[in-house]
Formats: C-alpha cells, structure tokens, sequence
C-alpha cells in the first residue's frame, strides 16, 4: 500500500459517446504539479487509463496520441428513452477501480470534472471513495463545480458527505491554500511544478495551455465568465515545458487547450513558434479546441508549419445565420489559402460547425457542411451544450423539452437539448454526411 498525502483521482464518464481526443483533467494534474513543487506526496488513480493492463478488453488506439476508452453499457436516464443512442460508463471495470483505489492510503483526495452533465461519474465516485477510504476529506474541483457548486451542494447534503468540499477558486494559489488548511505535506518539495502526466501509466500525449480565457463573448460560451477575460502565460515557461516532455520523457504530440491560442500572435505564440523552429524540435502541436482563423495570414501559416502543427481545427460554427464575431467569411477563406499554400493538407485541416442550437435551421448546417466541403476543409460537427450562465441557455430554456436549469443531465450535448422535437432521422442523415465529406477529403489528400 503507497501512503501518501493526497490522491487524485479522474472520475468514470457517464455519457453516450467519450473519446480520448486528447482529453485530460488539466486543471486537476495542474494543480497536481503545484502540490508536489510544495512537498506534497502524490498518488494518481486514472478511471479513464486505456492502458491498464487488466482490462477485459484493450481500447484501439490512434494516430497522435488519441484513441477509445474501455466502456461498458449501462441503464439509460429514464428521460433520455427517446434518444435513439446506447449509454455507457466509460472507463474502468467497478471492481477494477476499487482495486487500483486500495492501492493507496491517502490523507485527503483530490478530483474533478469538466461537462456538467457528467456529475453521475463524479457521483459514483464519491460513493466509492467513501467506501474505499471513509470519511477522509475530498476536494472537489472542475468546470462543473464553478457553474453548479448549488447542485452539487444539494447531492453532499443528501448523501451526508460533510468530509466532501466543493473547490470554485478561479486562482490555483487559492486551491492549494485551501488544501493547505485540511493536509499538510510531508515530503521534500520537487523541482518542478509541470502538470503531473508523469504519473500517468503512459504519457501518449501532453495537454498545454499557453493563456487562460478568451477576449470574446460568443453566446455559447462560458470562457469569459469562468476567466473573466483573457491572460496570456510567459512564452519561456511554456517553451521550457515542451523541452522537458520532449528530452526527458520522449512526448511528440502536444495539445493546446487554449481557448484563444491565436489571440495576440505577434507578442505571445510567435516567440514560441520561432524558439521551437531555431531548437529544431521534432514535435506536433494539435488543437482540438479550434483556433481563431481571424488571426491566420501568411507568416502566422508558414510558422504554424514549420513548429510542427499537424492537427488544425477552426471554429466556424455558421456560414450565413452566424451568432457571434469572431471571424468573417472572407477572413475564413483567406485563412484556408493561407494554409494551404504553407503546406497544410486535407488531413491537417478541419472546421467546427455548431449544431443543434435553439431555433435550429438543419438546411443552414448542411450548407455549411458543403461550403467547407468545396473549400477542402473537413467538416465536424460540435454538437450544441447548453452552458450555465450564457445567453443560449436562456434561449434553450425557452425551447428545450427538458427541465434543464432544474438538472444539468439534460446539459447533455447528445440530446439535442434545444430541440423541442428533433428530427433523429434528419439528425442522423447530417452527421453522416458530415462522415462521408471527412473519408473523401481524406482519400483525396
């Protein structure tokens, strides 16, 4: 048994569909890497590891670092019946999870989670966290927690969980002070305060994150109210960062988390790019968070290419009935030809388009899906959340079928939760088709 001062732990995934498409707890494995730099020793326990050795059956892996979690089927919500999809929990076996947990006798427990209509992973997890370790302290911290500490109050007050405590600071200084108050660390302070993805099983990927917020106010989206506005971290802490992952764990693909990664080019991501192309670094950048094709011209594509950008997504969402103003059409086209002519190719490139918003129009998201089609740009589909606190959740709450400022399981993007009655067949027919452009872009590249 591995005594140690604090354990983190990554919850089950309740949901529909879950991938590994670079998806890590940042925020928990950063605040990780603050506690160790303070002396605290650490235990991390992944429910979501594809690579355990013991699972029944191995997740098939892909290219860059993403893959499939092991999952098994579970009972559907009973308000979700009409949804023609399976639901699963996504992660290790139960039994298998209380088996790593015991490995471990911690002082107090550290977890959280990001979409607040994965709180039924968060859940069980506490129940057997109590189980497992009885009443010591837990900290609970994430997305979720800062939109819906109410909700998850409601739960701790239910269950009688008195030693579970709810972590809303929007600072990580703030975090480990009040950790501080509860455990004291008992071992000898590390060099580093890197996110801890050196406890992982395997390291198929790091997750980085250059700035922190968005300078823009798109009604979907809750970067501002969680941030407050935007801030950009020192260019040589982050470079200083992909060396050590890159000489001394051998990483290749890393992953921005940013939510404005392009914002201010010339003073924060240029420097960067520029450090890494002199150094000579054989990596690949990758960002699944979409970046703001506003700010792509010629010089910001040629480097981009060169550093080693390999997965290129940008945010659209709409061709013509668009909602927000972070890029024009012309600025999109002219983003396109510029990475294009630095050498990106269909396989490299991909748009986001929303769907499934309030008031929905299926004809204009096909006619999305077909402009970038003829502009050889994969099309993706990001299916529509209702976020706490933003104007789309009070457009949704307008129309929705679902109660969903009563339970944020109704948040659940694979619903279509701002649909009053969606056209599952109609539903299907666009995300096939989105598949279909997808395979022939990249058979044609």
């Amino acid at each position: 048994m591995f005594e140690v001062d604090l354990l983190l732990v990554q919850p089950w995934i309740y949901d529909f569909s879950a991938h590994d498409f670079w998806l890590k707890p940042y925020g928990l494995l950063k605040l990780g890497g603050l506690l160790r730099k303070r002396g605290y020793t650490l235990g991390f326990v992944d429910l979501l590891d594809a690579f355990h050795p013991e699972l029944p059956k191995r997740p098939k892996r892909k290219p860059f670092g993403t893959g499939f979690f092991y999952k098994e089927p579970i009972p559907k919500p009973s308000p979700f019946l009409d949804v023609p999809r399976r639901y699963f929990r996504y992660g290790l076996p139960y039994p298998l999870a209380k088996k790593e947990l015991s490995k471990y006798k911690p002082k107090a427990i550290l977890t959280s989670i990001t979409m607040t209509y994965w709180y039924p992973g968060l859940f069980a997890l506490l129940k057997l966290l109590q189980e497992v370790f009885g009443e010591i302290p837990v900290f609970v911290g994430g997305i979720y927690v800062r939109l819906l500490k109410e909700h998850l109050q409601a739960f701790l007050e239910k269950e009688g969980f008195s030693h579970v405590f709810p972590v809303e600071c929007k600072d990580y200084e703030e975090a480990v002070k009040l950790i501080e108050e509860k455990v004291k660390p008992s071992g000898h302070p590390y060099s580093l305060d890197y996110p801890i993805f050196d406890l992982q099983r395997e390291i198929p990927y790091v997750v980085l994150m250059t700035s922190e917020g968005c300078p823009y106010r798109c009604p979907y989206c809750a970067s501002y109210k969680l941030y407050g506005g935007f801030k950009a971290y020192p260019t040589e802490r982050i470079l200083e960062e992909i060396i050590f992952w890159h000489k001394e764990h051998k990483v290749v693909d890393f992953a921005f988390y940013d939510d404005a990664l392009l914002y201010d080019f010339q003073n924060h991501l240029k420097p960067l790019l520029e450090a890494i192309i002199d150094l000579g670094l054989k990596v690949r950048f990758h960002t699944p968070n979409a970046i703001h094709a506003r700010f792509i011209d010629e010089e910001g594509a040629k480097l981009l290419k060169l550093s080693g950008f390999t997965t290129v997504r940008l945010g659209l969402e709409r061709m013509e009935k668009r909602f927000d103003a972070k890029v024009s059409i012309d600025e999109f086209i002219s983003a396109i030809h510029c990475l294009r002519k630095a050498g990106f190719r269909e396989d490299n490139l991909g748009a986001y388009v929303i769907f499934g918003i309030p008031y929905e129009d299926y004809e204009e998201v096909e006619k999305t899906l077909h402009f970038l089609f003829e502009l050889r740009v994969k099309p993706y589909i990001a299916e529509f959340s209702p976020v706490p606190g933003t104007p789309f959740f009070k457009l949704c709450q307008e129309v929705s079928r679902y109660p969903i400022d009563e339970d944020p399981i109704f948040h659940n993007k694979s619903i279509f939760p701002a649909m009053k009655k969606p056209d599952w067949e109609r539903i299907q027919t666009i995300k096939n088709l989105a598949r279909e452009m997808r395979r022939r872009l990249t058979s044609a590249s």
